[in-house]
């Protein structure tokens, strides 16, 4: 009988891991709106088709936070290939790219290069699709 739980919690683990990774949350226009507070991106993971890319960021956290689209992989102490980003936002601000931003179907990052921001967690993944 007490291994009854066991094979429950373990077939309940096996289900939560099944998956085809990080669900996406698919905007048609092109337009990245998200929300940032302290250490999060949200919605996290963004998909977009192909061509001009537009930020519509909102900081609604209590710290200064931006937003970078930067390269998915680099090698280890490679520079990142930033893409472009929003300047600086203040709690309360709301901002955009500081240039045109042009993507080809692929995975890049999204992140705030403010200070250890990366490492506390605020960063998502932005899939871009052939339109």
């Amino acid at each position: 009988m007490r291994r009854l739980p066991a094979l429950v919690l373990a077939g309940a683990l096996c289900l939560t891991a099944c998956g085809d990774g990080p669900s996406y949350v698919r905007d048609r226009d092109g337009v990245l709106r998200v929300t940032l507070d302290e250490y999060r991106i949200r919605p996290e993971n963004l998909e977009v088709p192909a061509g001009r890319v537009r930020l519509d960021a909102r900081n609604t956290g209590r710290l200064t936070h931006n937003l970078a689209i930067e390269a998915f992989d680099r090698a280890e102490g490679e520079e990142a290939r930033l893409y472009g980003r929003t300047d600086t936002l203040h709690p309360g601000e709301r901002g955009s790219e500081q240039a045109p931003i042009v993507l080809r179907p692929g995975k890049y990052r999204l992140t705030c290069t403010i200070a250890n921001h990366d490492d506390l967690g605020q960063y998502g993944e932005l899939k871009v699709v052939a339109p």
